[in-house]
């Protein structure tokens, strides 16, 4: 709303998420995915919060865990053994400090070979 009485630069922008690595990717069972939001950053100079997570309706693999380390711009995990190819969706939410706090999101979708 505040887009709508005051300048541009007056207002709370939106984080820039970056990925660093394409949002699809393929790997085989067993191997370690490193995923990286490194390079996001807020227009604004906003400190900036990560959150990961599976989104697991979307997906076929199952739960997989990601690391435990919070509010990070990167998780890995362990791909779980697969005898037939699955997907596994990830969602990153980033949310700026600013007023009101703005999040945007990015997906990821692995496709976990056997």
């Amino acid at each position: 709303m505040q887009w709508t009485y005051r300048a541009p630069a007056d207002v709370n922008h939106p984080p820039v998420v970056v990925l660093r690595h394409a949002d699809r990717l393929a790997v085989r069972s067993g191997a370690t995915v490193q995923l990286s939001a490194l390079g996001t950053r807020d227009p604004d100079g906003d400190s900036l919060s990560y959150r990961w997570f599976q989104y697991r309706e979307a997906g076929t693999c199952g739960d997989i865990a990601l690391s435990s380390t919070e509010n990070l711009y990167e998780r890995s995990f362990r791909v779980p053994s697969v005898t037939r190819t699955c997907d596994a969706h990830f969602v990153l939410a980033v949310t700026d400090r600013g007023t009101p706090p703005l999040t945007r999101y990015r997906r990821i979708v692995v496709t976990v070979r056997p």
